[in-house]
């Protein structure tokens, strides 16, 4: 549901105001799509290192949430528009289909590597809870631009 309401939130938006810079920061609403999709992707190999029974290590050691961000900026901020779109709805795909095959044992089994979270903890802030995180920001972003 709340993948709907965002994607209905991108859709009501035009092309310059998804590429337009001031959302938060220097971002654009197409660069808070490409920061979905990179968390995604995170979020994709740690589904599937739960799928094999297997522990992966932190791609980003010793990096703060706000570097990861940045550097996520850094690698999409020249892409274009339909290829973030592209990108985020495969991710979000992606992880909606992880879920549906998702144990619920495999969900909610805090995991060690994991530093104690379960895995639903990490899907709910790399995908829906990030969602509605990001909705807020361009929706105030709008109300800015309206008054």
């Amino acid at each position: 549901m709340r993948y709907a309401a965002f994607n209905a939130l991108l859709s009501s938006l035009s092309e310059a105001q998804l590429t337009a810079p001031g959302v938060n920061g220097n971002w654009s609403v197409k660069d808070n799509i490409a920061h979905l999709s990179g968390w995604q992707r995170r979020q994709i190999a740690r589904n599937e290192a739960v799928f094999q029974g297997i522990e992966i290590p932190n791609p980003t050691p010793g990096m703060s949430v706000d570097e990861i961000n940045e550097m996520l900026y850094q690698q999409n901020k020249d892409r274009s528009l339909p290829d973030v779109l592209n990108e985020f709805h495969e991710t979000a795909r992606r992880v909606r289909e992880d879920v549906e095959r998702l144990t619920d044992e495999q969900l909610n089994t805090p995991i060690a590597w994991l530093n104690g979270h379960t895995l639903a903890e990490y899907i709910e802030g790399n995908s829906y809870g990030h969602y509605e995180e990001h909705t807020e920001i361009i929706q105030h972003w709008l109300a800015r631009q309206s008054s």
